[in-house]
């Protein structure tokens, strides 16, 4: 019997490579795995390839190569990059939500019955019209796209938090205050930004450890996640509660700094920054609500179980990954009880 082929836009991404390297391990029902990249001679590209994956060229503007890059493919995962560096240019009038429509045609046309989409419910919508954010309400508008005229079989979001990976961007560290590389004169980190909003429940999310899985175990029963979003969650903390984590870990000292007004964070025109920005927006006018619903971690622990043990994993190994891990392993010794 032929496996199924799954098929990754974005292979060479941080989403997509997730995604692969976790369904590379099923050892249950194995599947046939495709990435699509622009480079293929890249150093990621090629060893993807060394690792059984098979790459393929195509480019999201470029339609038919995607028909032909997703052609035998029984389902794909789309992340669209809203930080290309096509989209600062001030003469480019192609938008995010043009590439994604593109992406969502060719896969219909070659075919795929199941799309899953690094997508996001609207900033516009969550907040009542009061804010809108570019990249929230873009990937909003490609994933009601997809769903929308029985496009596909199945069609669902797999919606990312707050990366755990984010605290290792050492050029975004100085923004928020220092944290966790760059300490104050009295040698504590501070991480220096608004608050959430609403309950404080930021929803973190392990790329590396736990994203790949989420989608994972969609892609295991992807009729019951059918035009649902789903939250991809590893932890719910306070930023409070992530600097206690890195102090649980570490060792060293670190606090949370509030920045009163989230309007007077600065982020010197920068685009994928003023994204983070728009979402401390989004969250405090909506109480809290990155999702638009209230944030839950249920299902994606679900869904990383499923995908785990569908990997061969047992025990602690089939749970979500948790901020004490994530400092402890990147930045000192894990405290054990």
């Amino acid at each position: 019997m032929s496996r199924q082929l799954i098929t990754v836009f974005g292979a060479t991404g941080s989403q997509g490579s997730s995604v692969l390297n976790s369904l590379q391990t099923n050892t249950q029902k194995p599947f046939a795995l495709r990435g699509i990249t622009r480079n293929p001679s890249s150093d990621a590209a090629k060893k993807l390839s060394d690792s059984g994956v098979e790459v393929v060229k195509a480019d999201g503007w470029d339609k038919d190569s995607l028909i032909s890059a997703f052609r035998g493919s029984w389902a794909v995962f789309v992340n669209t990059n809203s930080d290309d560096k096509v989209f600062e240019d001030p003469s480019e009038t192609r938008t995010e939500v043009d590439l994604g429509k593109i992406i969502v045609d060719a896969a219909v046309e070659a075919g795929v019955e199941v799309f899953v989409y690094s997508g996001f419910n609207s900033a516009r919508e969550i907040t009542g019209g009061k804010l809108g954010v570019e990249a929230f309400d873009d990937k909003n508008a490609i994933w009601e796209y997809a769903k929308s005229g029985g496009k596909f079989k199945i069609a669902v979001a797999a919606s990312p938090g707050w990366y755990f990976e984010n605290s290792l961007v050492k050029d975004l560290a100085p923004i928020l205050g220092g944290f966790p590389f760059v300490p104050g004169e009295d040698g504590t980190l501070v991480f220096r930004a608004p608050k959430w909003g609403g309950k404080e429940d930021v929803p973190f999310i392990s790329i590396d450890d736990d994203y790949g899985d989420i989608v994972h175990g969609i892609l295991l029963d992807p009729e019951r996640w059918n035009g649902k979003l789903v939250q991809a969650v590893s932890d719910i903390r306070s930023f409070d509660g992530m600097v206690q984590a890195f102090e649980t870990a570490t060792s060293k000292k670190a606090r949370f700094e509030e920045i009163t007004n989230w309007r007077d964070l600065e982020v010197y025109g920068i685009r994928s920054l003023e994204t983070i920005k728009g979402m401390w927006g989004m969250c405090q006018i909506s109480g809290g609500r990155y999702f638009g619903d209230e944030t839950e971690g249920k299902t994606a622990a679900g869904l990383k179980k499923l995908a785990a043990e569908a990997r061969g994993a047992t025990g602690e190994a089939t749970g979500l990954a948790t901020l004490e891990h994530f400092y402890g392993a990147k930045f000192g010794r894990e405290k054990t009880a």
